[in-house]
């Protein structure tokens, strides 16, 4: 078994919390961990089983009743919002740790029907699908080592086929084996499964056919910057059926939301997100592309690339809570693609790289550390190479496979 990097988050929750939610996109191993973490000392339920989602929903107190004291574990708990405020009953009578570990595939802050979401109560944690440094056996340094200047670890040496290899297959636990044929085949199975089933219980979207087109574009649009207006008008959609439709993708965890960094008056700074397809292998086998072919497609490789260094970045960030993932763009054209500060108001700041580096590679980076960082700001370019080199003080172009230290 691959172990997950949050393992160690979700056992110490579940001995200081009354209860646990582990959310993330469906198939990316929160049952599989959650039964690995609470070992024999629990009791199983899933909301996918017919009979038992029927019993939840008619009498949720009764349901969410423990028994020998075992931790109870309830998958797919968006099915059944009823529960949540049976949960916080028992809870609020109840302080002992490890009561309840829940989990679920949407984000029950965009569920309309969920009116307590148990904050306070439980602890949140969100699990992703695999990442190079889990599949490979790395320990989840890479933030830290790149706040402290500290690159003396040892990482894997891969090419940028290797990489691009990485990211073209994702990190979907049932995909990481299959053939091609088989992978594109489950991928677009498993887009049909979430918008024709899972979306239509948590949202009030309809339109499937609808829905599916936005999708795909938005894996199009994955790490790129678009006018919403655009998006609309080439889809003919209204702005408020565009924002549901986001909405929903967003809910489901197929696509993530970075913000801008707008920690500073500077009248320049654009305040649009960009969007992210919230794993490599969704985007590249949706939009039907050949692995080979990536490779001398400047503007595919890029954008895959970019797309698995956030999902990478994100994985890392969420085993701290005191990590937080922005960037930034202006109106001069200077764009930075990530931006991460720590607990200490340190900045990070990430530039991405397919092919090899140079000096100008650093000029944005530079030019943000002179004129914002208020305190320690490094600033790395992640690149196809083997060799980490240093362009000045705090300067650093990093090999993209350190990111799985």
């Amino acid at each position: 078994m691959i172990t997950r990097w949050q393992e160690t988050n979700l056992k110490e929750a579940l001995k200081e919390r009354r209860g646990v939610h582990l959310t993330g996109v469906r198939q990316c191993g929160k049952t599989t961990l959650a039964e690995f973490v609470a070992g024999s000392n629990m009791r199983h339920l899933s909301l996918d089983d017919a009979n038992y989602l029927a019993a939840a929903k008619n009498d949720p107190i009764n349901f969410v009743n423990r028994l020998d004291n075992k931790t109870l574990v309830i998958d797919e708990i968006q099915k059944a919002p009823e529960l949540l405020n049976a949960i916080k009953f028992k809870v609020d009578h109840d302080n002992s740790q490890g009561q309840y570990l829940i989990t679920g595939s949407s984000n029950l802050r965009f569920v309309k029907a969920v009116k307590d979401s148990l904050a306070g109560r439980f602890g949140r944690i969100r699990l992703r699908t695999f990442t190079l440094g889990e599949i490979i056996g790395g320990k989840g340094n890479f933030l830290s080592s790149a706040f402290a200047r500290d690159f003396s670890q040892p990482y894997p040496l891969l090419d940028k086929r290797e990489i691009i290899h990485y990211a073209f297959n994702g990190g979907y636990p049932e995909t990481l084996n299959l053939r091609l044929r088989t992978k594109r085949a489950w991928f677009n199975e498993y887009l049909d499964d979430l918008l024709t089933k899972d979306i239509q219980e948590i949202t009030e979207v309809r339109k499937v056919d609808s829905l599916k087109r936005i999708a795909l574009w938005m894996m199009a649009y994955s790490s790129k910057f678009f006018d919403l207006t655009d998006l609309c008008a080439a889809s003919q959609t209204s702005k408020e059926t565009m924002g549901n439709y986001i909405t929903g993708l967003k809910t489901l965890y197929i696509i993530d939301e970075v913000p801008a960094w707008v920690e500073n008056d500077y009248a320049k700074i654009c305040k649009r997100p960009k969007f992210f397809a919230s794993d490599s292998g969704l985007l590249a086998n949706l939009l039907g592309w050949d692995e080979d072919s990536i490779y001398y497609n400047a503007d595919s490789c890029g954008k895959l690339i970019e797309t698995w260094v956030y999902h990478e970045l994100a994985s890392l960030a969420e085993m701290d809570l005191g990590y937080e993932i922005f960037q930034y763009r202006d109106t001069s054209k200077r764009e930075i693609d990530f931006i991460i500060k720590n607990s200490s108001n340190d900045l990070l700041g990430i530039e991405v790289k397919s092919g090899t580096v140079n000096s100008d590679d650093f000029k944005h980076l530079k030019w943000f550390g002179s004129k914002f960082a208020k305190s320690k700001f490094t600033g790395i370019v992640l690149y196809a190479g083997n060799e980490i080199l240093q362009f000045g003080d705090g300067y650093y172009a990093v090999p993209l496979s350190a990111l799985a230290i």
